[in-house]
């Protein structure tokens, strides 16, 4: 008997991978199997991402080819889940005659459900509320995901900052935290089918524990993590400044298994900016925790996210920008031009810029940060790191990983090393993007 297939295509955050793994993994346990392509699968998820304008029209795009598929199969299942589906709800129906189902963000744990619901053909169906308790969120847990050496584990869920440009809040809900002991088990567990690093999910991973009753703070997860046999590495993303800490940079500084990088946004170089887009703390703020975390590990990789065009940022608001790209010397970074998004207060702010300053102050701060990021890069050359082998690439056989401060790199030496080995290697080149190593003797 041919077992039913599926398919999810992604967009979006390491949280909308990691659900797709949990929603594979609910599939899978019905004894589905994942299709190699949308044409061949009878049930499609696009699971969605609202943060950029952009990333919205791709799923409109999608729904508009899964069109002819589904009048050449009607009984195909098409799902919207995730962000997308939260914002917009019942408009979704309303605009895409041939969907069946919304999945909000909250209602992941309902797939198996929902599918039994249009399988009956009683109803499209909108699933879109927020629940009170996260924990029932977290249920269905993937012991695996695509990756057999790496895993996410999503630790909270939403965010109670609401910056003025940020959708978030509206898609994901208020922050709540996860249980610990819940936690724990789950990294406990997938360290024993040979997990070796994990990335803690979160729209703002320093505010764990805030709202729990016993009063856990973000260090005391990571300290009751560390150790964990079989785990070799520990991640996290996404930090907030706001809530960055002494207590955090002595984790990072202290337990053996944090891996010395961070993550940590910071949106723009100018107050002014800062203060209208709600983000609680000033440039000086800002640099001295920076500071602070570079006097505790000199050689920590720091990347965060920027915003260019937000409204009302003014040449001399983007030239700060700049300088704190200068100043700061960032690994890496995300940098967007400011999509207006449904719900968030920037929407009516005045002084809206005009798309041609934006694309240019973004490739200015691209030109910037590609000359400072290839610059690290280069200056590894010949130093030893230890990097987790990941995988092998089919097109080279390279075995490729990341060292701790999480720099790719692909090793051109790879015969008998295995994913899941930490191996000690001796950068040969820095290229724009990676890293090139053979073992070191």
């Amino acid at each position: 008997m041919t077992r039913r297939t599926y398919y999810i295509e992604t967009y979006g955050c390491q949280m909308n991978e990691h659900d797709s793994e949990k929603m594979a993994a609910m599939l899978d346990k019905l004894g589905m199997s994942a299709a190699s392509a949308p044409d061949t699968a009878e049930v499609l998820i696009i699971n969605t991402c609202s943060i950029r304008e952009k990333a919205e029209h791709k799923v409109y795009s999608a729904l508009g080819k899964f069109k002819s598929l589904k009048t050449r199969k009607p009984d195909t299942a098409i799902i919207v889940a995730g962000c997308v589906a939260q914002q917009e709800k019942n408009k979704l129906l309303k605009k895409v005659p041939h969907l069946d189902a919304v999945l909000g963000t909250h209602h992941i744990s309902e797939l198996p459900r929902i599918l039994d619901k249009i399988r009956a053909k009683k109803s499209r169906i909108t699933s879109t509320d927020f629940v009170e308790d996260v924990q029932s969120l977290h249920m269905v847990a993937p012991l695996k995901g695509a990756n057999p050496v790496c895993s996410f584990v999503t630790i909270m869920q939403g965010c109670s900052n609401f910056c003025t440009y940020c959708v978030v809040p509206f898609t994901r809900g208020p922050e709540q935290s996860r249980h610990m002991d819940e936690i724990l088990e789950e990294v406990t567990r997938l360290a024993g089918t040979g997990i070796r690093e994990i990335t803690l999910l979160g729209q703002n991973v320093n505010a764990y524990g805030k709202d729990l009753a016993r009063g856990y703070a973000f260090a005391d997860l990571l300290r009751h993590l560390d150790g964990i046999p079989g785990l070799a590495r520990i991640r996290f993303t996404t930090s907030h400044p706001r809530d960055f800490d002494d207590s955090i940079i002595a984790a990072m500084t202290n337990l053996e298994t944090v891996c010395e990088h961070i993550h940590l946004p910071l949106q723009s170089g100018s107050d002014s900016v800062l203060s209208a887009m709600h983000r609680g703390y000033s440039f000086a703020e800002y640099l001295a925790k920076v500071d602070s975390l570079r006097d505790s590990i000199p050689h920590v990789a720091i990347t965060t996210d920027m915003i260019v065009g937000f409204p009302g940022e003014t040449e001399a608001d983007f030239m700060k920008t700049l300088e704190a790209l200068e100043r700061i010397r960032f690994d890496q970074i995300f940098s967007f031009k400011y999509s207006a998004r449904p719900s968030t207060a920037a929407q009516s702010m005045p002084d809206h810029i005009p798309e041609s300053v934006k694309i240019e102050r973004l490739s200015r701060v691209h030109e910037l940060q590609d000359q400072i990021t290839e610059q690290y890069h280069r200056s590894a050359e010949g130093s030893v790191e230890e990097i987790l082998a990941e995988g092998i690439r089919p097109q080279s056989s390279q075995v490729f990983g990341r060292t701790r401060t999480n720099k790719i790199v692909n090793l051109e030496d790879p015969d008998l090393i295995c994913p899941g080995e930490l191996v000690r290697v001796r950068i040969t080149e820095g290229l724009k993007h990676s890293l090139r190593a053979v073992r070191a003797v």
